[in-house]
Parts: structure tokens; C-alpha cells; sequence
């Protein structure tokens, strides 16, 4: 084994354990947004490589188990399949469902989707707490994903017969996505059926954001994630419903994971006056980066901004910081609580990287909603009638959107 790997392996292991992180209570995003809250950082790290005895007995160790499984193993054993799965146990061992080690493959994948546009199935999958299982939240309509029958609320066992529960949700999507009009299958329970859902893989651009008009001259806005094209997308939508006479606005993100950070700031940039600040993040060392809207454009029409439990990220930033503003009223549930960002790392030569937990992130108010969330203003439980699969959906006919409505027509 060559020193140039010992060396970049413990470069590996320091740049994973050398950063604090913090537990989280529920992980949740896309197929199509795989990286939540991921900031690209390429930059040389400034880290010494120990010496101490534990870590020349791990090399020891590390070089002793090769050495083992390649004399006795009874089957051949693949290398690099060995050194990825020991990479993934470092990043693991934080026991952080945030940060994951990706292979360049898998990089790639990622930072195609960070964009909003990405080759898959056309799915919002969202991980549970305590069963870890991956549940189908959504299905964009018209998607691959709609054409095979996948529905919302099936839970995602495996993908072409590799068992994907209990896998970090970031490395589980990417043996779902692949090139464009390739076949997977898709192993999903529903109900106490379990169902092989072949899917053609195409180049999906999601839209985010859909409107409606109701009565009163009250708009209505569902924002579904924070990607790249939403702001353009919701300007879209929020011209068309000040075309139609809107006096007041629903913005709905229930259900919304989040998405990119700098998406959240550019969403608060049409809201908010210029140089307000509307944010920031604090890092390991204890740096502060503070965010501020560019824009004089600011919306000032009444505002009622909808969220639940699955209000993550991205529109919890948004949200508070709405709120810090006194620009909105929250109505529905407490959100879950993710107030924390990734970053990504490359650790080799060949596109290799780690997506770590790099710290915190604050409403102007500093306020923090890690493992808090955000508790509204006015909380209603959700009640519905459900559709004919027997779903109940975010509408605006249900009991939150209702309360919002009654609110607004007050104001």
C-alpha cells in the first residue's frame, strides 16, 4: 500500500472528525435535491496529519485487515469497493445523517441535481425518524415516476434488488438515478402489498412552484423546494396572480424540505427592501457570514405563510426570517428543525469528496431552529378529506389553508 494513500486516508479521517457536528431529528429531502443545504468548498484545508499512536494503530490495523481479507477471504474481494466502504465508515461514525462520503460518480449525480434539473424517477422522498424508512412524499406530475404508479406514502425498499433501508438517504438515491431512458426497478411496501415498479429514467426540471386565485382576491402559492429555478418560477406566479387583482397571498410550505441556501436568500430578496439582513451561518472556528438582500423590490401586500412538521431547511430559514420582519403570520404545525448547513469537501485527486455539517445557520433575530423548529403564530391541526387514492393532500381546501384564508379575509 503506497505512503500517498496513508496519507490521504488520514487526511480523510481528520477532515471528517475534525469538525463539530450535531445530531439532527429527522432527515428529509429529494430525489432531486439531494443535498439539501450544500455549499461547493474547494478549497485546501489547513489540517495537520497526526502522528499519535491511535492513528499509526488504525493504519496498522486498517493495513492487517487488507492483508487478511486478501490471503483468506474465500472469494475474490474487490479493493476499491473495500476503501469505499471503510471512507463511508469515518463519515458514518458522526453518526450526523447529514454528512456522507460520495464517490465521483456520485458527486457528479449530486451536483447536477443541486440545480433543480437532474436524470431520474421524478420523486419527493422523505426519511422517518425512528424507522428510517424512505417514504414517497410527492410525485411531479408528468414524471416517470407518475407513469410507473408510484404513489405518495409508499415507502422505498430497494432499487433493481439492492436493499436500500437503513442507507444514508444521500448515497440510497443515487442507485436510483442514472442515465436518461435506462431502466430501474423500484421495490416499494404499500399498504401490506409489496410492489416491483419499473421506471424509465428521464432528464426532469421540476416545477416548484404552483398558484391558484381564490375568493376575496386571495392568492394562493405552493412552494414545494428551494432549488435554483424557484425564484424565477415564483416571480412567474406571483405576477400572474397581481395580473388577476391579488390583494393578499397564501404562500404555502408545508411539506417543503428546503433546498439551497442561497435559493432561501434570493426568495427573500423579493419579499424584503435592499441590504436587510437576512441571515447568517457560523462555522467550526466560530466565523460569522452574514447574508443581506441586494434588491429594492419588496412584496407588502398581507401574507400568511403555511408550514407543518415537514417544513425543513431552506423554507425554515425563510420563515423565520419573514417572521423576525414581522412580514407574515405562520399558520399549521411546528416545523422540524433543521438549522444546520453541509459543505462539500473533495478529498482526492479523482472527484472523490465528504459532505460535511459545517455549522449552524441564524434568522436576523439569531435566532437557531436546530432541533427546535418553528412554532406558529396561529397552530391549527391539519384535517382533510382524502382524494380518490385515498391521499390527503396540501390544498387549499383543508383545514390550515381554510384558517389562513378566514385570517386573511380579516386583515
Amino acid at each position: 500500500m503506497s505512503d500517498g494513500y496513508i496519507k490521504g486516508l488520514i487526511t480523510g479521517i481528520l477532515t471528517a472528525l475534525g469538525i463539530t457536528v450535531l445530531s439532527v431529528l429527522i432527515y428529509f429531502l429529494f430525489f432531486n435535491d439531494v443535498l439539501g443545504n450544500l455549499d461547493s468548498d474547494t478549497a485546501p484545508l489547513d489540517i495537520e496529519v497526526s502522528e499519535s499512536d491511535e492513528y499509526q494503530d488504525f493504519i496498522n490495523k486498517e493495513n492487517m485487515i487488507m492483508a487478511i481479507i486478501k490471503q483468506k477471504y474465500y472469494e475474490e474481494a474487490d479493493e476499491k469497493t473495500m476503501f469505499d466502504g471503510a471512507y463511508r465508515g469515518i463519515v458514518d461514525s458522526l453518526n450526523d445523517p447529514y454528512s456522507c462520503y460520495f464517490s465521483k460518480e456520485e458527486v457528479d449525480a449530486i451536483m447536477d441535481s443541486s440545480n433543480g434539473e437532474y436524470v431520474g424517477i421524478g420523486c419527493y422522498v422523505g426519511q422517518m425518524i425512528d424507522s428510517k424508512e424512505m417514504v414517497v412524499v410527492s410525485v411531479i406530475p408528468g414524471s416517470p415516476s407518475e407513469k410507473a404508479g408510484l404513489q405518495a406514502g409508499d415507502v422505498i425498499i430497494a432499487a433493481d434488488g439492492r436493499d436500500l433501508t437503513d442507507m444514508n438517504i444521500d448515497l440510497a438515491v443515487t442507485y436510483v438515478r442514472g442515465r436518461a431512458g435506462t431502466k430501474v426497478v423500484i421495490t416499494v411496501k404499500r399498504d401490506k402489498e409489496t410492489l416491483d415498479l419499473e421506471i424509465i429514467r428521464a432528464t426532469v426540471t421540476p416545477e416548484t412552484v404552483e398558484s391558484i386565485m381564490l375568493d376575496d382576491n386571495i392568492g394562493f402559492i405552493r412552494m414545494v423546494a428551494f432549488h435554483g429555478h424557484t425564484p424565477e418560477q415564483f416571480k412567474r406566479e406571483l405576477e400572474k396572480l397581481e395580473s388577476e387583482g391579488m390583494e393578499k397571498l397564501i404562500l404555502d410550505l408545508r411539506g417543503n424540505p428546503g433546498g439551497n441556501y442561497d435559493t432561501a436568500i434570493e426568495m427573500l430578496d423579493i419579499f424584503l427592501d435592499k441590504d436587510m439582513l437576512v441571515g447568517y451561518i457560523d462555522d467550526a472556528a466560530g466565523n460569522q457570514e452574514n447574508s443581506y438582500t441586494e434588491d429594492s423590490d419588496r412584496f407588502d401586500k398581507p401574507l400568511v405563510i403555511l408550514i407543518n412538521e415537514n417544513s425543513a431547511s431552506a423554507a425554515e430559514l425563510f420563515t423565520q426570517c419573514m417572521r423576525d420582519y414581522e412580514k407574515a403570520t405562520v399558520i399549521g404545525k411546528t416545523s422540524y428543525g433543521k438549522g444546520v448547513y453541509q459543505n462539500l469537501y473533495p478529498v482526492s485527486n479523482d472527484g472523490d469528496a465528504v459532505k460535511i455539517t459545517g455549522g449552524r445557520f441564524y434568522s436576523p433575530k439569531g435566532i437557531c431552529i436546530q432541533g427546535v423548529g418553528i412554532v406558529p403564530d396561529i397552530t391549527v391541526e391539519y384535517t382533510d378529506e382524502p382524494n380518490e387514492k385515498g391521499l390527503y393532500p396540501y390544498e387549499y381546501e383543508d383545514s390550515q389553508a381554510k384558517a389562513a384564508i378566514e385570517y386573511l379575509k380579516k386583515k
